[in-house]
């Protein structure tokens, strides 16, 4: 109890002063630190909501970018016309579904290869894209041929260009191509028309300047007939002029046939009634000709088959069709003549078939039989399938042909019904 006194005893005033000066000291920073605290409290709690602010507007933007992608990625997909992007490096990172289609190749097999690699063939004789990609520059619209992955050629048209960002940086290039083989059809069919077309009034205007002399020539040489005597050895050489000039009025007639504009009176019909009367006319040609040809007639049980059809020009039709079989049945055969109404997936129409087991025709001659003036008979015009065609068309028909050489020929015609044209037509 004494030492305790005497150690308060020993503190001395400045002591306690200077310790109660460092209290209040200690006490002050403390409330300074609380005070930061309390701030530094208050500012993590605005930086958290801060913080919470951008990534919510981060989260808004990266769902609005991937709603832009996905939508500019529906539009390419949706898109009849072909894309393909390539980067710097000219590897493939856009491959639409209308490239795939045009170009037969499958986007997983394209995207992420480079683009000499995919597209060798065109790379090397066309190189546009590469081009672009090199020189920064570009193709507004030029056409071109892009080879299919099962090897057949597909004409395109197509426009190029550079792609770059905000700075001009180079990211890379695009090539956008369409499939024109349908409109490149159209301008040979087109071109093909106009030739037939002026080959028709040249060969209406030859053919009047010849029926003329011919038709005198004829009346010549059946007077010379007349005047001959039977047993005239001139009278074998007479014949042969005589049917000369029968054949080339028979050229004549048929340029004529074909040339003129088609005044067909179409009529409702009974379809079995025009081929029976054909056909029968096609039996008295057989027996006159003296050919070994069996006709089959499919269509004596069938229903009565009514189509709109001009008489005379459908008769000339089957006459052409069944003396062209003929023909290509020289050592004898079998012809057949069959009716079918509204046949599988040619619905509102009437079919009528003639099929022979003759010499058939090639594979590579069939898209050209129906061209005028393309024949391969010795004697033959090259118009009796040409005015076929003329006269089904003028009908609103179609045909179908099926050949295999050795091994005969089918012909289809195909004559709108009588309902789908209607009694007025």
């Amino acid at each position: 109890m004494q030492k305790q006194n005497l150690d308060k005893s020993n503190i001395s005033p400045e002591m306690v002063e200077s310790l109660e000066k460092a209290f209040l000291d200690f006490q002050e920073r403390a409330e300074k630190l609380s005070s930061a605290y309390a701030d530094m409290q208050a500012d993590f709690k605005k930086l958290n909501l801060e913080l919470d602010r951008k990534n919510r507007e981060l989260a808004d933007s990266l769902a609005r970018q991937e709603e832009t992608q996905t939508y500019l990625s529906s539009i390419l997909e949706s898109m009849n016309s072909g894309v393909i992007g390539i980067d710097v490096a000219g590897t493939v990172t856009q491959f639409n579904r209308a490239a795939a289609d045009i170009t037969g190749q499958g986007p997983d097999t394209v995207l992420g290869r480079s683009y000499t690699e995919v597209f060798s063939r065109e790379a090397r004789e066309h190189g546009r894209l590469l081009d672009v990609l090199r020189t920064g520059g570009g193709h507004v619209w030029d056409e071109k041929v892009i080879w299919h992955r099962e090897g057949y050629p597909v004409p395109v048209s197509y426009q190029t260009a550079t792609l770059r960002d905000q700075s001009g940086r180079t990211l890379g290039a695009v090539e956008i191509f369409n499939d024109i083989s349908k409109i490149k059809a159209l301008e040979e069919e087109m071109q093909r028309t106009k030739t037939m077309a002026a080959l028709g009034e040249m060969s209406a205007t030859v053919a009047h300047e010849i029926r003329n002399p011919l038709g005198a020539m004829g009346v010549w040489a059946g007077l010379l007939d007349r005047d001959f005597d039977r047993d005239d050895p001139r009278r074998k050489t007479l014949k042969r002029i005589i049917d000369g000039l029968a054949r080339l009025n028979r050229i004549v007639s048929n340029l004529l046939v074909y040339s003129r504009p088609l005044e067909a009176r179409l009529r409702r019909v009974a379809l079995q009634d025009i081929l029976t009367e054909t056909v029968d006319f096609v039996e008295i040609e057989i027996e006159r000709l003296g050919q070994h040809v069996t006709v089959t007639r499919a269509f004596a049980g069938e229903d009565s088959v009514t189509v709109m059809a001009d008489p005379e020009k459908m008769q000339q039709v089957i006459m052409n069709l069944c003396m062209n079989a003929l023909q290509a049945m020289p050592d004898g055969g079998d012809l057949r003549v069959s009716v079918e109404d509204s046949p599988k997936g040619s619905a509102g129409y009437a079919c009528f078939e003639v099929t022979d087991t003759g010499e058939g025709i090639e594979e590579e001659r069939l898209e050209k039989i129906f061209d005028p003036f393309h024949t391969t008979k010795e004697n033959g015009t090259g118009l009796g399938l040409a005015i076929v065609k003329k006269f089904v068309e003028h009908h609103s028909g179609y045909i179908r042909v099926r050949s295999t050489k050795g091994r005969g020929t089918s012909v289809r015609v195909f004559l709108p019904r009588r309902e789908e044209r209607g009694e007025g037509a």
